[in-house]
């Protein structure tokens, strides 16, 4: 089925030259009125490909109109092509700052005209398959949320049963596997209560370590609203996957919002601030809040620095895995980010429990008592 082009001119004449040119490659729409014009741009029945806006003198009402349907969002939909009867850089500049996507003047070339309209057409079809992608991915996500919500609501007495049904969804999608939610949590565990017996400034006691741990299964909660062509993407991000993957962060924050007045403040509060804060460096590098030295909570700083160890050691479709002595030295010689001074020394003396957690980790006998290497 041929392209709707939807063609805007108010001169009768005008019209008919331009849709003899193309019509026996598009599916020509022709309107005058504004009114119409927005009717048929609209129409779910018959969606345009691309608007195309004859621009005519002395009065270039043309212009007029594509500011009218830039200010309706429209043009955020559908390209718009402005075809000019002479060449007036006053009214190309000013097409170009509207945000039209091609223009072109007389004397027109028919296969030069004929080529940019394909090529508006083509960006409408791949806009419009991204748009339902993100529409999908947002239904799929309000799901999620409303079975989080739901699931919250059952087990408001229990934060450590709240903390694992969120896990989970994390797990299910494939984002993480449960090995690294857990080995986190442990890691967690043992830098939280060395930063308690070391550093008593820090205030932590032996309940406050517990909530830092159980939170820690929830730090990237936020994936879930990552598409999977960026989450598992094999190569290197270009810079606008990263910024939306560094995003979950944020997104974390705002799941476990929904959620705060269901369970216990301190686990609420502690789960909300890990999920934005654990990329969070030291030095002030990280993201999303550029948090510089003690800015950051204890519990961030555990919890950043044992997901680093752990996705070192780990294999990723991006990486192979490091050694637990070469994770270690990267940490400690700054190769993966900034960590403060006192986490680095508790991580030091925790060197041989963290290489324990490790070896627990990889190892589960099975029947005949083999022990097996699980990722």
């Amino acid at each position: 089925m041929a392209d709707i082009i939807l063609l805007y001119e108010e001169k009768l004449e005008i019209r008919k030259e331009i849709a003899d040119m193309l019509s026996d490659e598009y599916d020509i729409i022709e309107t005058a009125d504004y009114d119409d014009l927005i009717r048929k741009l609209t129409d779910p029945a018959r969606t345009p490909a691309v608007l195309l806006v004859s621009v005519t003198y002395p009065d270039a009402k043309g212009l007029t109109m594509i500011e009218k349907v830039v200010s309706t969002g429209l043009a955020d939909v559908v390209p718009i092509v402005v075809m000019s009867e002479r060449d007036n850089k006053i009214v190309e500049r000013k097409s170009y700052l509207l945000g039209v996507h091609d223009y072109m003047f007389k004397p027109y070339d028919e296969v030069i005209v004929r080529a940019r309209i394909r090529n508006a057409a083509n960006l409408y079809h791949k806009s419009s398959g991204l748009r339902t992608k993100v529409k999908d991915q947002d239904v799929t996500l309000n799901k999620q949320l409303l079975l989080l919500q739901q699931q919250a609501a059952e087990l408001v007495k229990s934060n450590n049963a709240i903390v694992e049904i969120l896990g989970t969804v994390v797990e299910c999608r494939n984002l993480e596997n449960g090995d690294h939610v857990r080995r986190v949590k442990d890691f967690t565990h043992t830098l939280a209560k060395s930063m308690m017996n070391n550093y008593p400034d820090y205030k932590l006691t032996g309940k406050r370590v517990e909530v830092i741990a159980s939170a820690s299964a929830l730090h990237d909660v936020g994936k879930i609203a990552i598409p999977d062509s960026i989450l598992l993407k094999p190569g290197k991000l270009t810079n606008d996957e990263f910024d939306l993957m560094k995003s979950h962060t944020i997104r974390g924050e705002e799941i476990l919002d929904t959620l705060k007045d269901a369970w216990d403040k301190e686990y609420a509060e502690t789960s909300a601030d890990i999920c934005r804060h654990h990329h969070e460096k030291f030095d002030g590098r990280g993201y999303p809040d550029k948090l510089k030295g003690d800015d950051i909570s204890v519990a961030a700083q555990c919890v950043g620095l044992a997901d680093v160890y752990d996705v070192l050691i780990s294999e990723r479709v991006y990486k192979a895995a490091y050694t637990p002595e070469e994770a270690f030295h990267m940490i400690v010689n700054g190769e993966a980010g900034t960590f403060g001074p006192k986490l680095i020394e508790c991580f030091r003396k925790c060197k041989d429990d963290f290489e324990e957690i490790v070896k627990k980790s990889r190892e589960e006998v099975i029947d005949d008592g083999t022990p097996i290497v699980k990722f």
